[in-house]
């Protein structure tokens, strides 16, 4: 069994944490910005991370979209 000491592993969690809430704000500026709800991409992007970004990312660049 693979471990990991509590230190790496607090580390990992607050770096993540930082990146999801980092992604949820540069997601609520730029929906806000394009003047898009942006209260589903921010629950999306702070449970999901990189996926709720690069959802959003692809909905903004979506071509029946204005």
């Amino acid at each position: 069994m693979l471990r990991v000491s509590n230190a790496r592993r607090t580390a990992f969690l607050v770096v993540t944490a930082a990146a999801h809430v980092a992604l949820t704000i540069w997601v609520r500026r730029d929906a806000h910005g394009r003047g898009a709800d942006p209260s589903p991409w921010d629950t999306l992007t702070l449970l999901t991370g990189v996926a709720g970004a690069v959802a959003y990312g692809r909905q903004r660049r979506s071509p029946d979209r204005k």
